[in-house]
């Protein structure tokens, strides 16, 4: 058997190394770190300077155009340094790091102290500044407190005189208590006491409590004059409104309310004329005209007898007792919500285990406090 034949190995192709023609020469690899030739057209126009033969073995001969614009870059070049070098280099970055980071935190604190100083001085002129408008204000509103209180003391006293409060209700529109949360702001009273701004936060809570409740006092005033103005009447010149007449009831007679359709008055001193235009005594009618599912009946007032029978009898009701069975609640309402409020601003005063303070007391304390700041030992 023949000896066969060994594939012939391309050391070329396996070392991926690729040859370089030269004109008139063999093919020869290309010298290490000279890169391969690119095909470039030639330049435009022809030239008619022969091309430039190159030594391919001349590792530093000079290159063609050509290959000159196919150049790689060069390669950074690597310095090997000692170790004591690179620590001394350690050493060196880690000093100055800290002296910057020194640096920095010693510039941070002293712009920090430069800028909190600034900032509380601004603030201290502030709370003086503050603490001045804040003391105009509150002395304001003790002002409008004092006469609100004077107005319902007086409208209080009318009601017990049983006469209408006509000018107080016109004064109450015209009052309000110029002090509310608003007027705490921007005034720097973070740098006050804090017992002193719990006192603010207290008196224009107090305020707009005050203006509320004359607001609802107000509006009962106005919006019930005819009612309030009717029952005080009742009280100086009586009349009578209501009266009963006696009926059948379930297990005997009984008493029904009826009101009457005009109300006339217990008594008159003044003399009256009768139906004959003649002067006379003042007399209860005789004769009522009562309205009863769209009817009308004629019922007479009773006088003597038997109230019962088959035409009922009249008889009026005594208006002194009918604020007690059916009291008027908007006057007894009314007189409440003024004394709740005159103490409210006020305070409660004379006996000493119910003694309270009012808004009144309270402003003129904040006040007190207002002033005295800025000065030596507040």
């Amino acid at each position: 058997m023949a000896e066969e034949k060994k594939p012939k190995i391309d050391l070329k192709a396996r070392l991926g190394k690729k040859t370089v023609s030269v004109p008139g020469g063999d093919a020869i690899p290309p010298p290490v770190g000279i890169p391969k030739p690119s095909g470039l057209p030639a330049p435009p126009f022809g030239s008619s300077t022969k091309p430039t033969r190159i030594d391919a073995s001349d590792p530093y001969a000079p290159l063609s155009a050509e290959q000159a614009h196919t150049r790689a870059e060069p390669k950074a070049i690597r310095v090997e340094m000692s170790e004591e070098v690179v620590q001394a280099q350690k050493k060196g970055r880690s000093k100055v790091i800290t002296l910057a980071a020194i640096t920095a935190v010693v510039g941070g604190i002293v712009g920090f102290a430069y800028g909190s100083s600034s900032e509380r001085g601004k603030t201290a002129q502030q709370a003086l500044s503050g603490a001045k408008e804040l003391a105009k204000e509150v002395e304001t509103a003790n002002a409008e407190i004092e006469k609100l209180a004077e107005v319902l003391k007086n409208a209080k006293q009318k009601l017990g005189d049983n006469k209408y409060p006509a000018e107080e209700v016109q004064a109450l529109g015209g009052i309000d208590i110029p002090f509310a949360g608003a007027n705490l702001t921007d005034k720097g009273i973070g740098r006050f006491k804090s017992d002193l701004v719990t006192l603010l936060v207290s008196f224009a809570s107090g305020t707009q409590e005050a203006n509320d409740q004359k607001d609802k006092i107000s509006r009962l005033l106005g919006g019930s004059k005819q009612a309030i103005t009717d029952f005080l009447t009742q009280q100086t010149d009586p009349k009578i409104r209501w009266s009963v007449y006696v009926g059948n009831g379930p297990l005997g007679p009984w008493a029904v309310m009826q009101p009457l359709p005009e109300a006339f008055a217990v008594n008159k001193k003044d003399k009256v004329k009768d139906k004959d235009g003649k002067e006379a005594a003042y007399k209860w009618p005789e004769e009522f005209k009562i309205q009863d599912q769209g009817r009308t009946f004629d019922l007479k007032r009773y006088t003597s007898g038997d109230p019962t029978g088959s035409s009922p009898k009249i008889i009026p009701v005594d208006p002194g007792s009918q604020a007690s069975v059916c009291p008027s609640d908007v006057v007894i309402r009314l007189r409440r919500e003024l004394s709740d409020l005159e103490e409210t601003l006020r305070g409660v005063k004379g006996d000493p285990s119910d003694e309270r303070p009012g808004l009144l007391d309270l402003g003129q304390a904040v006040h007190e406090k207002l002033k005295s700041i800025g000065s030596p030992g507040a």
